[in-house]
């Protein structure tokens, strides 16, 4: 197989990370607020642009629900599409060498996606907190990690009725799942850098829990 994307330092990765960025940037909770009539969503509830806000101003269904599956879709869709079977398809249909891929540069581009939904150039580099990007990422790359996040996410949802909070919680409990099935991987630290952002996005709620002032549901 050709090692053309093998690896983070080739021009073909530098585009592949952009596109993602770019991808992972798009506002779509913005874009449903308006499509149900909200024109400015940053005014309303927290002023998040995500699936949590979105659904505190709008309902779950359909407007949060279709925030929620959109900011999946696009942390999964570029990690779908440099995933091996799927580039032989590529390839094939176009009577290209079959392409090898590396870990490091999957996850690279799924924190590239998470970054452009954090810090969206269509927003002033303003955004969302990452969690519904990130899940879309860890469904594709560690599906078991992502299911035990969703269900620590549940649970702590229906005992709290908190969306930061069970996001939170959902966060560390498929981290610690993913570092249990795969603490020798190279590509952690993509990983932690992931968990980082999405720590950082969420700033103003951790210290809202902490004060006993967050909005719960």
């Amino acid at each position: 197989m050709n090692g053309t994307l093998s690896s983070l330092n080739s021009p073909h990765s530098a585009i592949i990370l952009v596109i993602a960025f770019l991808l992972g940037s798009i506002p779509f909770g913005l874009l449903v607020a308006r499509l149900f009539q909200v024109k400015d969503l940053s005014s309303r509830g927290s002023g998040n642009i995500g699936a949590t806000n979105v659904s505190r101003v709008l309902g779950f269904w359909p407007a949060g629900a279709m925030t929620l599956a959109l900011d999946m879709f696009k942390g999964m869709l570029p990690v779908i599409l440099l995933l091996p079977p799927v580039l032989a398809i590529w390839a094939d249909a176009a009577g290209l060498p079959s392409t090898e891929v590396s870990p490091m540069l999957i996850w690279a581009t799924g924190l590239a996606a998470v970054l452009g939904h954090c810090y969206s150039p269509w927003l002033k580099f303003k955004g969302g907190k990452g969690v519904a990007t990130g899940f879309g990422v860890l469904l594709i790359l560690s599906p078991w990690s992502a299911l035990t996040g969703f269900a620590a996410f549940v649970i702590t949802f229906l005992s709290r009725r908190t969306g930061s909070l069970s996001s939170l919680a959902g966060l560390m409990v498929a981290s610690i799942t993913h570092l249990i099935l795969y603490s020798t991987a190279g590509y952690l630290w993509f990983g932690a850098l992931l968990i980082l952002v999405i720590l950082i996005r969420h700033e103003s709620n951790l210290n809202a829990l902490l004060e006993s002032r967050e909005k719960t549901f």
